[in-house]
């Protein structure tokens, strides 16, 4: 790939080592939410999966999220309910999954800036105050089973998703009566459970051990209106939090400040409360809880796989990440929300690594592309087929699974989220940060001065990213890009005027910017090889890892009803390979890959169309080289991602997939 003339070299460069937080203030901090919107090939999948895709029709196949119950507030707690025409399901679930799809149809709504959906967003949440009682309730539950004392109390689980997209709906549009609605909501839920202990409930399971996300609740409301005590609700639950009794053991303090104890639980609860120490850091400046949230990248960094998936298929169970080992898609999109603010509130910028991994390569490897019509509850790095019927069709790509609606609607939240955390402010520094890299622009102030920033890439697709920075007057700051693994060696193309400082993870840039600058960086990235910890090789480039497709055989073996008695168009399928024999391939000790351009690249469907590729040989059953071309994982459904060596292969070797029974 031709890189333009360099105007200025990056090589011996001032390394500044990175500063935490200190005294509870965050490193950095979000911008408000619509200052950043996607462009390119993120805005065209968001559209697709919002028009034509699950995120924008599910509501048609499942009645999951149709039963409005945080206008009804009628579900008992505890026990189960009822779904027309589908299973019975724990009462907390409603609440989980009707504001899982409302906070991805409220960001998609804003960040595409879709009309029609805006309209129905907005009646949503006058629905939504319509039906808040006189005390300020918004939750599932009946009158009379509201604020659970034990049990599997799903009370903080549920009210946390709903207000999820209430708060986002306020920081889009401004409105201030729904802000002020969550606000009553919250002092009613925190005047019920303060002053007791929440998670000591003997038999606490699932919706109670899930209640810590009400933390993120807590915490962006204090950010909102700097209240004290949301700052000291938040702090609370997370202490409280260690009285917890029964599973979900792995994010409290003394577990993640133990080095040697894996992970052994819920994969989305660790997932969920990942943050949460960071959290509790920004809000006390503690120091214990700066160690606890290091701790938890570097188990995260234990369990993840390759393709950036934590190992899940429900636990983890102490096993470490491979490429074999399935991951669940909740994991994913909770995984992206969690190191965002990791990255803000200690200003830990290699949090960042880790979401593009995870989003770039498992999340887009788990659904069709490159409209999002179906999904993998469980998918992994290594997939020879989806035809696994043992654990209630997680193995089968589906508009909706059987054990729960939580993975399809999780999907649609991803994106929204990783556009959340492609920018950050760092007022320490008088600086805005480039975090995660992509085609978008961003429109927001600094120092009294509009400043727009047009960033235009391909990125994964491309190293090479291009800046245009507008301001309505001239005003000097900084902006900081995240140097992502494998881009040491860069190229800046910048005029002489600017100050650049290279940092052990970021380059600062610091100039008075003028009416319209430009200026672009080449990170070089090379092919790397890297050792899975299945003892086998896989190949990475920048961000994506890349996988040898299979050739598939696809069978639709249901079609979802639509409610309304007609086809829906949404499928659950099995996909079996046409031929196995690519699953024997062999990695020569010798062999290398080069980075190719594809001609049926498309960058607007470039998970379907992938426009680079990496070219190489590998050895087939009889020794024999094959000349094949792999592509990034999230451009296939079936596919080998590491390989052994041709000395220490096992031809009989099989898939490793284990699944709770």
């Amino acid at each position: 790939m031709r890189k333009p003339v360099v105007c200025f070299l990056l090589h011996a460069l001032t390394i500044l080592l990175p500063t935490l937080a200190q005294g509870g203030e965050p490193r950095m901090s979000f911008l408000r939410a619509g200052e950043v919107l996607p462009e390119g090939w993120m805005r065209h999948q968001m559209t697709l999966d919002l028009r034509e895709g699950l995120t924008g029709h599910y509501h048609k196949v499942s009645n999951a999220v149709n039963l409005r119950v945080f206008e009804k507030q009628d579900r008992p707690a505890g026990g189960l309910v009822d779904i027309p025409g589908e299973n019975r399901q724990k009462s907390w679930w409603s609440g989980e999954h009707e504001g899982y799809w409302k906070d991805s149809i409220v960001r998609m709504a804003f960040l595409l800036d879709d009309q029609r959906e805006k309209k129905r967003v907005t009646q949503w949440m006058r629905a939504l105050l319509d039906a808040q009682d006189e005390d300020g309730y918004i939750g599932v539950y009946s009158r009379d089973t509201r604020f659970p004392a034990e049990g599997e109390n799903g009370e903080l689980w549920t009210q946390s998703r709903i207000f999820q997209a209430m708060l986002a709906y306020h920081e889009f549009t401004g409105d201030e009566e729904v802000l002020r609605a969550v606000e009553r909501a919250v002092e009613l839920t925190l005047s019920k459970y303060q002053g007791t202990s929440y998670f000591s409930a003997a038999n606490g399971q699932g919706g109670l051990s899930h209640g810590v996300g009400y933390m993120d609740t807590l915490e962006w409301l204090h950010r909102l209106t700097g209240k004290a005590a949301y700052r000291d609700g938040a702090v609370w639950l997370y202490e409280d939090y260690q009285n917890l009794p029964s599973r979900d053991q792995d994010m409290k303090l003394d577990a993640l400040l133990n080095p040697a104890q894996p992970w052994e639980e819920h994969t989305p609860h660790i997932m969920e409360g990942l943050h949460m120490p960071a959290v509790v850091h920004r809000l006390t400046g503690d120091a214990k809880y700066a160690r606890a949230a290091a701790a938890a990248l570097a188990k995260f960094d234990r369990h993840a796989n390759p393709g950036g998936g934590v190992v899940g298929d429900e636990s983890v169970q102490g096993r470490p990440g491979s490429a074999d080992m399935p991951a669940e898609y909740c994991t994913m999109t909770e995984g992206v929300s969690s190191l965002n603010r990791i990255a803000a509130w200690q200003g830990d910028l290699t949090a960042g690594e880790r979401v593009e991994r995870v989003c770039l390569n498992a999340a887009q490897g788990a659904r069709f592309q490159p409209v999002n019509r179906a999904v993998r509850y469980l998918t992994s790095d290594n997939q020879q087929r989806a035809d696994d019927h043992r654990h209630r069709q997680r193995f089968l790509f589906s508009a909706w699974h059987d054990a729960a609606a939580c993975c399809t609607l999780n999907s649609g939240r991803l994106l929204p989220y990783y556009v959340e955390g492609m920018w950050y402010r760092d007022p320490s520094r008088n600086a805005l940060v480039a975090n995660l890299y992509g085609p978008c622009r961003v429109q927001t102030t600094v120092a009294g001065s509009d400043v727009r920033i047009v960033e235009k890439t391909d990125y994964p697709f491309s190293d090479r990213i291009e800046f245009k920075v507008s301001v309505s007057r001239p005003v000097e700051f900084t902006l900081s890009l995240r140097l992502p693994p494998g881009g040491e060696e860069f190229e800046l193309d910048i005029d002489a005027d600017a100050k650049v400082q290279r940092n052990t993870n970021r380059i600062d840039i610091t100039r008075l910017w003028k009416r319209a600058d430009r200026f672009a960086i080449d990170f070089n990235f090379e092919v790397r090889r890297e050792q899975d910890r299945n003892g086998e090789f896989y190949f990475q480039w920048g961000p994506l890892v890349f996988s040898l497709p299979l050739a598939e055989e696809r069978k639709a073996i249901r079609e979802f009803a639509a409610l309304d008695g007609e086809k829906s168009g949404f499928h659950m399928w099995e996909i079996r390979p046409a031929d196995d024999s690519p699953w024997s391939y062999r990695l020569a000790a010798d062999s290398e890959f080069a980075l190719a351009s594809l001609p049926e690249g498309d960058m607007l469907t470039p998970w379907s169309n992938s426009p680079i590729g990496l070219e190489g040989e590998l050895l087939n059953a009889d020794g024999k080289p094959v000349p094949v071309t792999l592509k990034p994982l999230g451009c296939s459904l079936l596919r080998r991602t590491s390989f052994p060596l041709a000395e220490a292969a096992r031809l009989d070797r099989s898939p490793r997939q284990v699944v709770d029974e």
